[in-house]
């Protein structure tokens, strides 16, 4: 379900016109979860389009899953299908080793836009950044033809506090090559953001036809591996915008995530203040699943705190699990995501909101291949839907808590599942006085 992400950069459609893109507003607050919020406030209804493409890109990607499977290693993530780069495209030949990174975009024709984003006085640290050789670091630049892609409008430009989020967001430390692009599945950004715990914000990296590399999904790899004196510059065709809130991202794809909006809706569920999480959003296909009685009792008034309680399995606060990274405020943030990233194999246990519930989670991989299990049998559909607080994990079936304390789900557990084992599975985190006479 590569598609679903498309709407985290779909915004740069809907920023700024080109000629507004320097122009800054000096009287904005510091940049802050809340700002890039706003700006994703102010997009959606120029973005209608756009969310209605992702809408059935993800139904496409939902059909395409179905039985997936290789050599017994079932739900990998088919973005890691791949085949092995071209022989030219293993080895960067491209660039200048004398020059540094602002160097070689401050010279060159088709990156003028960025560059002088760069030189404007309020990003010099940037600029010092990028023409720095004491560390190595990958731009993702955009190419001026992506300035152009931005539409003009009446706003107002953004603020320079949310354009320094912006740039912080095209560079990831270290050197990444497109081999090394080819192979990972999000990638950390120089942007930090305190819905994160202060944590880098990450990209996430998608593969496509013909050897096709896309970050975040919709800015596609025009040209890259292009060598600098201290790093690496991949071209991209669109602008990254840092990403919305988990919430944002359920309610702007309604086709999707209707069924578990109403169900937020219905029982006003409050998520604590957290400092990332994980969400494991069902679609609408999976809450169909349980079957129209089972739905009926849920979205009835005598079945809202049952619906409560099923709502708040599916939420992770403070523990953020990507495919390959894991941001865990309970350990050392360094030591949790070397978890994440060695090994074919690793398993860990998320406590939810309903009474530290938790959910098992098995990652298994296999060369680029990356499965998400949960509970022993639901597989996440649509990995690594970056947030801004934390990441989206698309599951085709509603999560319902297993029996006992360890005990996994049975596979089809959840299909057409009787109204009273749904509420015997859910009784003991009901209080059957707000509930209703049942």
């Amino acid at each position: 379900m590569k598609h679903l992400t498309v709407f985290f950069a779909a915004t740069a459609a809907a920023l700024v016109a080109p000629d507004q893109a320097i122009k800054l507003d000096e009287q904005q607050p510091a940049v802050s979860p809340d700002l890039v919020q706003t700006w994703w406030d102010s997009t959606v209804s120029r973005s209608a389009k756009i969310f209605t493409k992702i809408e059935k890109g993800i139904e496409k990607a939902t059909s395409e899953f179905d039985g997936y499977s290789f050599d017994g290693f079932d739900g990998f993530n088919s973005d890691s299908n791949l085949p092995p780069l071209p022989l030219h495209e293993r080895k960067p030949h491209r660039g200048d080793k004398t020059k540094t990174i602002y160097e070689l975009i401050k010279s060159n024709k088709y990156t003028t836009k960025f560059a002088s984003l760069l030189d404007n006085d309020d990003f010099s640290d940037i600029k010092d950044l990028l023409d720095s050789t004491s560390h190595n670091k990958t731009l993702f630049v955009p190419t001026d033809k992506a300035f152009e892609r931005i539409p003009h409008h009446g706003d107002k430009p953004p603020p320079k506090e949310f354009v320094l989020a912006l740039l912080k967001y095209h560079i990831a430390p270290g050197l990444h090559t497109k081999v090394d692009l080819y192979h990972k599945h999000t990638l950390p950004s120089n942007l930090s953001l305190d819905s994160l715990g202060s944590r880098p914000q990450r990209l996430r990296i998608s593969t496509g036809l013909l050897f096709s590399i896309r970050v975040n999904v919709i800015s596609k790899i025009v040209y890259g591996n292009i060598l600098a004196k201290n790093g690496i510059i991949h071209a991209i065709d669109h602008i990254l915008i840092p990403p919305p809130s988990q919430e944002k991202i359920i309610s702007l794809l309604p086709n999707t995530f209707s069924t578990f909006s109403l169900g937020l809706e219905k029982t006003e569920l409050s998520v604590p203040d957290h400092k990332g999480g994980t969400l494991f959003a069902p679609t609408n296909s999976a809450w169909r699943r349980l079957g129209p009685r089972a739905n009926a009792f849920l979205f009835s008034q005598h079945g809202l705190k049952y619906l409560e309680a099923l709502l708040k399995y599916h939420f992770v606060v403070d523990q953020t699990l990507y495919s390959d990274a894991f941001y865990n405020s309970h350990k050392d943030e360094k030591a949790a995501v070397e978890d994440a990233e060695g090994g074919k194999y690793w398993h860990v246990d998320l406590e939810t909101l309903l009474d530290d519930k938790a959910i098992a989670v098995d990652v298994k991989r296999w060369k680029g291949w990356v499965s998400i299990v949960l509970n022993g049998f639901t597989k996440v559909i649509f990995q690594d839907g970056i947030a801004s607080d934390g990441v989206v994990q698309v599951v085709g079936k509603v999560l319902i808590p297993p029996h006992g304390h360890h005990g996994h789900a049975g596979e089809d557990d959840d299909k057409d599942i009787e109204v009273e084992e749904l509420k015997a599975r859910l009784e003991r985190y009901v209080d059957r006085d707000e509930a209703g006479d049942l």
